[in-house]
């Protein structure tokens, strides 16, 4: 993983695509770049009112932050799910971070909107144990921003 010694790692932001990210490990923050690097490492959901939230390859694994708190997604663990309330008819989703052992992470309910949904965007993908382990290995050692936009 290109990082610097103050633990950086290169994202793209999900929202605007075009910009890429100085993501902080260890606070769970960002500083936007200057001059853009060639490689980036993962996906990042910058809000105004609530934890930032990341997830990036980092030695050869995928990692999930929500702030400065970071999981590891191996194979099968955490679960990550996205699941629609049924009381709002299906206006607002749950989103929910669990452990293995059914402890819960985070969680975190929202209205859904007309734009792209992160948090259904990384569930659906986090289901398939062999997309966390590709997609750690790739984003490790980086990727061209454009490629991971496509994806």
């Amino acid at each position: 993983m290109a990082s610097d010694n103050a633990g950086t790692v290169s994202v793209i932001d999900f929202r605007r695509q075009a910009m890429v990210l100085r993501w902080h490990v260890l606070g769970g923050t960002w500083t936007a770049y200057d001059m853009p690097p060639s490689l980036v490492h993962g996906v990042a959901l910058i809000r105004a009112a609530q934890p930032n939230i990341c997830v990036y390859g980092h030695s050869g694994r995928l990692r999930l932050q929500v702030g400065p708190h970071q999981y590891s997604l191996s194979e099968s663990s955490p679960r990550i799910k996205c699941t629609r309330g049924v009381a709002s008819f299906g206006f607002r989703r749950r989103f929910t971070v669990e452990s293995s052992s059914g402890g819960m992470l985070f969680s975190h309910s929202y209205w859904v909107n007309q734009g792209e949904d992160f948090f259904r965007w990384l569930a659906t993908r986090a289901r398939d144990p062999d997309w966390r382990v590709t997609i750690g290995q790739q984003w490790s050692e980086g990727v061209p921003a454009a490629v991971l936009r496509s994806s």
